[in-house]
């Protein structure tokens, strides 16, 4: 009866979810399962994200994109009564500053999020060769962030100017170029920026893996898997918004094989295809290539594109001992989304598409195991039980997040 508990039953080694690519939190398996067994498990993950892979595959920092040039354009339209703009005309003026295209300085921006996952995952043993799992992740998520300016030297001379009329007049001048970023974002009907904490629920995950071959060898296994969108989806009012679900109802299929290479060294590859299927998700309208904020906001249709996986690890079982450890590696291929036109002019979808062009993830895992399951049966111990602790990371990729995983898990059979 316990003849196929001794390896990990691994119900979401795809970890693609919302919108981007994420580091894998455990390593694929073959295994199913014996009949009418039940196998609960006990996840619980950390990770952080701190950086993000550019188009070119370039390493930058997640609020990278806060950190843009202003013009003296953006200081105006972002002020929010007439006389207010007029005001800081009236200083530019005074002080010879007439090139309203011209640059006071940059806004700059830091981001950091954190987040733990608490996933209960439940197999059952239907067959002898086919499993089914359910896993309801619960996600508690902290982003730490700070959006500021760094004044050029017109940006200088504006304060100097106001503040050639009184102090109080320089330091409101101050102040209106170091909330530019916070004073549009209001202007164009966004929240602020600043620091947030979710307890939220995440998609929850139907995974069904049938055992179609095995012999002493080599072992076959066919995943089939669900995701219904029950998690949080992205906030259009938010640029800083953690979406932890995308909305949309995900199909997967993949095929797992394992190879014995040695006594107590086996060698599993695996290859899958997960199909996003289209919803309607409301997003802001970009205005432009080089300026995602928009005052426009609508439900639109978007098909996320499908996503490509494979990987390869290297499982061992050290002899005697109730310990394993396993390493491997993962590849991801999201595909560029679609969106369908809606009420605006086309040009503006065919931006809202650039903003979730394709993705590609190169991750490495390690993986450590303990288990009681053999000495069980020798009567050794008095119940089944597995532990396991694995770390991930995002090696390589293009328009994806950088981030690492921990991953400590309970499992239980009865």
């Amino acid at each position: 009866m316990i003849r196929s508990i001794l390896v990990v039953f691994a119900l979401a080694t795809h970890s693609a979810m919302a919108l981007d690519l994420r580091a894998p939190f455990e390593l694929e398996s073959t295994k199913v399962l014996p009949k009418k067994i039940r196998n609960p498990r006990f996840k619980n993950v950390f990770t952080s994200i701190t950086g993000r892979f550019s188009g070119d595959g370039i390493e930058q920092p997640l609020g990278q994109r806060l950190n843009k040039t202003v013009s003296w354009n953006d200081v105006i339209n972002a002020q929010p009564t007439q006389a207010d703009k007029d005001s800081i005309v009236g200083i530019l003026n005074d002080a010879g500053l007439t090139d309203l295209n011209a640059s006071p300085g940059q806004t700059s921006g830091v981001v950091n999020t954190y987040a733990q996952v608490m996933a209960p995952v439940l197999a059952y043993g239907v067959t002898d060769s086919y499993t089914l799992a359910v896993a309801v992740p619960i996600y508690t998520v902290r982003v730490d962030s700070d959006a500021g300016f760094i004044r050029a030297g017109q940006g200088q001379q504006f304060v100097d100017q106001a503040a050639s009329v009184n102090v109080e007049k320089g330091n409101e001048a101050a102040g209106k170029l170091n909330n530019a970023i916070q004073e549009k974002l209001k202007r164009l009907g966004y929240k602020p920026i600043e620091d947030q904490t979710l307890n939220v629920l995440g998609d929850l995950r139907l995974v069904g893996k049938y055992l179609f071959y095995q012999d002493e060898i080599k072992t076959l296994t066919l995943k089939h898997e669900a995701t219904l969108p029950t998690g949080r989806t992205p906030d259009p009012d938010n640029v800083l918004a953690i979406p932890i679900g995308d909305g949309q109802w995900d199909a997967g299929l993949s095929l797992i094989t394992d190879v014995k290479l040695a006594p107590m060294i086996r060698l599993n590859a695996f290859g899958g295809y997960i199909a996003q299927l289209p919803a309607t998700m409301t997003r802001r309208l970009p205005t432009s290539p080089t300026d995602s904020l928009s005052a426009d906001k609508e439900g639109v249709i978007v098909d996320l594109g499908d996503i490509l996986v494979g990987g390869t690890s290297v499982n061992y079982e050290v002899q005697g001992s109730p310990f394993s450890i396993g390493v491997g590696y993962q590849f991801q291929r999201m595909a560029k989304a679609s969106v369908k036109d809606g009420v605006f002019e086309s040009s503006r979808y065919r931006l809202l598409e650039n903003e979730l062009p394709v993705r590609i993830l190169h991750s490495g895992l390690v993986m450590a195991g303990f288990s009681t399951v053999d000495m069980y049966k020798r009567k050794k111990f008095i119940a089944p039980i597995q532990a396991n602790l694995a770390y991930s990371r995002a090696l390589a990729g293009v328009n994806a997040t950088t981030n690492s995983m921990l991953l400590a898990e309970l499992v239980l059979f009865f």
